[in-house]
């Protein structure tokens, strides 16, 4: 059968509703209308009183006909037609009544405002259907008295008239806003059962589902005991020596492959209770136990592994013999889980303390550490399934979360209750029942010990099965989550691990992952471990290692903040990183390669993989070592050539002046020439050779400019024009050419600068100029000018000129076109960076003839760096 739609069933409601309301208004104008005929007798005229009598008989016999109709499927098809003529019938008769009454101001109007109120209080009606039957009212009063010219007294009658005009429209104007809400509260009210339904039926497919859920669960981790039982077994004969010695690093990994598998079993043994729990299938075996006697052998058995952390670990009893009835084997999960968090959780140096007393019939043991504790809001959920506190990216701590809530499970089905209080610390108490009246019998185990062996296991299962609840009696299996919480060894150090090339830093803070980075690095790698960023930043810059294999989710500082922080030292940026990860999202691995990841392997990854990439990784990075030496070198060969050339010049000036002058000294000493022509002369090879020191000086400055990260710098008001004069009187002599230096300096000279660096600018621009001009003929034209707020100076030559293709480099370190041995190609980028650094430019014009041109503004806001 189809369900109906809203609107059908919209419908629906309507009719029912305009049928009881039929009714009522029936039964009222059956009782009602004769009875009105007495008022007929009274006050109506003798001659009326058969055709009134007579209205009032046929509404009565129409009333009587509708009883039946309303019930039956005229009424279902036509609703509103039939109660729309109906009350229309009924008014009829009564504006009949006022025609011989005293027409419209007759006071029989007030019966058709009963029915007006009456139809908008029992009907829901359409506003089509409201505005039809109350206007046809209105003309059932006012046309037959008109007709008949039986108005009366005006006044009343327009009084009349007023009334029930007004009665009509607020009336209808009411009944239309109720079809409106009625129509919405319908339709809600629909739409809230279907959401019901809807959600009924979802809850019930979810119950099905987590059935589903739970059963697949509990089949699958029993079916995951099966292999893993096989893996185990195989592992324990070979640690044992039944398949031959082995090598401590064959142990070491033997080893680390059986405890991952110990801790394997018991997640699955976890998981299997919650399902049990969750299916109200896990059974207790009760007995009566000596709490005191039980827990002194517990800690006793810990305190040596929490010994390994330098944790104290103290048992106070309070009362010497505590019997309580309880399933044992469940009990010690829950106190093993609690001590566990205790070791991990407390600090090497700290206490865990257990208490141990009775109160009211009840047994309360207290497991108390110093730890970090947790928030005090957080008491209840660390005990809800899957939940921890460090739920973060930086994850300090381990562990699944099934823990708490698995301890509080096995409490609550013991009638007992655990608590979580957290004050410099953390503290869990728990309270059981020392009775066993207490323990319903549906949650009582009554079979054989065949506990972790569902039904229809086969047969060739059963002793692999039997292996596994074997294994899950025995102390490694039992405390293996308080040994790994107190382990403080992350791997094992090799005896030959000083012959190894290279030497790798694993920042991890799961001690397993560190073991197998280890194993997987040892035969090219020293390999040395830190538990959290922060550690690993530090023996990062303590021992420079050539490779980096870092978590991505650690305590401290994550995988990226580490990245981060070693490549903004500068001891460090160089070190390629590998970064682990279980997290393979694509932002992860954009924001790890932006912030300077060199690769990413995810969670579980292959040994081999891991050694290829970390050997391409550091391969990579001594190719790129050596080719920025072969660059350095090759930079050191242009520099150096570049300098013995900007040096040898102005040498050799120095060189024949002072030959020039020993011999005019000779040529003086032996009376060989005269005094003052001797004199001239000396002078002016005394201005060369000063000329050339300024230059080898220059040069020694505008290399130590280059090298130093910086020096003092400070503003001042320097003459540009004035400085141009100076360096053409000092460069030209000096550099021995024929060349011609026109000045056109026009207007005020001044701006604010570092005069020493705007001097650099300007000799260099200028002596590069002389030298670019012709040996004959050579011409430089120095041009300066004011250009608003901007001083432009021009420097340009009549040389061969500055190629296109050259001036997009020609500002570039180490740039030059003259070859190897005649510049260093330094000059003019740091003129360049000059001008940049008082917020002027520098460019080149290339063509025929070289021109730079420089402008800089003649006021500074502030001294920019030198870049």
């Amino acid at each position: 059968m189809v369900d109906p739609t809203p609107q059908q069933r919209w419908s629906s409601w309507l009719l029912e509703r305009n049928r009881r309301g039929m009714r009522v208004v029936l039964l009222i104008a059956l009782t009602l209308y004769p009875t009105f005929g007495i008022l007929d007798y009274l006050l109506a005229p003798r001659y009326a009183l058969p055709l009134l009598y007579g209205t009032r008989a046929l509404v009565a016999a129409t009333t009587l006909l509708l009883l039946r109709v309303v019930k039956g499927p005229v009424f279902d098809r036509h609703p509103n037609v039939i109660s729309s003529f109906y009350i229309l019938l009924a008014a009829f008769g009564i504006s009949l009544m006022t025609v011989f009454m005293g027409g419209m101001a007759s006071s029989y109007y007030a019966g058709l405002s009963l029915v007006i109120v009456g139809t908008g209080l029992l009907f829901v009606w359409p506003a089509r259907v409201v505005v039809t039957t109350h206007g046809l009212i209105l003309l059932s009063y006012v046309l037959p008295n008109l007709l008949l010219h039986n108005v009366g007294n005006a006044m009343a009658a327009g009084s009349n008239l007023m009334f029930l005009a007004a009665t009509a429209i607020i009336t209808g104007t009411g009944q239309i806003v109720l079809f409106g809400a009625q129509h919405k509260q319908v339709m809600d009210q629909i739409a809230l059962e279907e959401t019901k339904a809807s959600l009924e039926r979802a809850h019930s497919q979810l119950k099905q589902l987590d059935h589903y859920k739970s059963q697949l669960f509990a089949n699958i981790t029993h079916e995951f005991k099966t292999p893993l039982a096989m893996v185990l077994a195989p592992l324990e004969l070979i640690l044992q020596g039944e398949m031959g010695d082995l090598t401590a690093a064959q142990q070491t990994t033997f080893q680390a492959m059986f405890r991952a598998g110990l801790k394997l079993l018991k997640m699955i043994g976890d998981l299997l209770d919650l399902s049990r729990l969750e299916e109200s299938k896990l059974r207790l075996k009760i007995a009566e136990h000596d709490l005191c006697e039980y827990l002194r052998g517990l800690v006793s058995q810990v305190q040596p592994l929490a010994q390994r952390k330098g944790i104290e670990l103290k048992l106070v009893l309070e009362v010497a013999v505590l019997p309580v009835w309880c399933d044992l084997e469940r009990v010690e999960r829950v106190f093993l889980n609690l001590l566990s968090n205790a070791t991990k959780f407390t600090p090497p140096g700290g206490h865990v303390a257990v208490r141990v007393r009775e109160s009211a019939g009840r047994a309360l043991v207290t497991v108390e550490d110093d730890g970090p504790g947790f928030p005090t809001e957080k008491a209840e959920q660390i005990f809800e399934r899957f939940y921890q506190v460090d739920m973060g990216g930086t994850r300090r701590y381990g562990g699944t979360g099934i823990g708490l809530a698995l301890a509080k499970e096995i409490v609550e089905l013991h009638g007992g209750r655990i608590r979580a209080e957290a004050d410099a610390g953390a503290r869990f108490t728990v309270e059981l029942l020392r009775d066993r009246e207490h323990f319903p019998p549906e949650v009582l185990d009554r079979r054989g010990s065949q506990r972790d062996v569902p039904a229809g296991l086969r047969a060739n299962d059963r002793g692999l099965m039997d292996f596994a609840v074997q294994m899950a009696g025995r102390d490694e299996y039992r405390l293996l989550d308080i040994a790994e919480a107190t382990e403080r060894r992350a791997s094992m150090r090799d005896a030959d691990e000083h012959l190894r090339p290279h030497v790798a830093l694993v920042v991890d803070d799961t001690p397993d992952i560190i073991r197998l980075v280890h194993g997987s690095l040892r035969s090219h790698f020293k390999v040395v471990s830190a538990d959290d960023g922060l550690k690993g930043l530090e023996m990062a810059v303590r021992e420079r290692p050539s490779l980096i294999a870092a978590d991505l989710m650690m305590p401290g500082i994550d995988g990226l903040e580490l990245t981060r922080r070693l490549r903004g030292n500068q001891a460090t940026r160089h070190i390629p990183i590998l970064m682990l990860t279980a997290k393979g999202d694509l932002e992860d691995r954009v924001a790890g390669l932006e912030t300077g990841v060199s690769a990413y392997l995810a969670k579980p990854f292959s040994p081999r993989e891991l050694l290829t990439t970390a050997r391409a990784l550091v391969s990579a990075q001594a190719s790129t070592a050596d080719m920025v030496l072969t660059q350095r070198m090759d930079s050191l060969e242009i520099v150096a050539g570049g300098l013995a050339h900007e040096i040898n010049n102005p040498l050799n000036y120095l060189k024949n002046a002072l030959a020039r002058v020993r011999m005019d000294a000779e040529d003086l000493l032996a009376g060989k020439a005269a005094a003052a022509a001797v004199e001239q002369r000396m002078r002016e090879m005394f201005d060369i050779a000063e000329s050339g020191i300024k230059r080898i000086a220059g040069t020694v400055d505008l290399m130590s400019s280059y090298s130093k990260a910086g020096y003092s710098r400070e503003l001042r008001p320097h003459d540009v024009f004035a400085a141009v004069r100076e360096v053409v009187a000092v460069v030209l002599p000096a550099t021995g050419r024929a060349a011609r230096v026109e000045l056109d300096l026009s207007g005020e000279g001044t701006v604010e600068c570092v005069p020493e660096e705007l001097n650099q600018v300007i000799s260099n621009l200028i002596q590069n100029a002389i030298e670019a001009a012709p040996d004959v003929g050579g011409l430089v034209r120095v041009r300066g000018a004011r250009d608003g707020e901007m001083l432009v100076l021009s420097v340009k030559d009549n040389g061969p000129g500055v190629r296109a293709e050259d001036a997009a480099r020609i500002f570039t370190p180490f740039f030059t076109t003259k070859g190897p041995g005649r510049g260093m190609g330094m000059g003019l980028t740091i003129a360049w960076r000059v001008a940049h650094s008082l917020g002027g430019t520098l460019e080149v014009k290339p063509g025929p003839g070289a021109e730079f041109v420089l402008r800089v503004p003649a006021k500074q806001p502030r001294l920019r760096a030198v870049s």
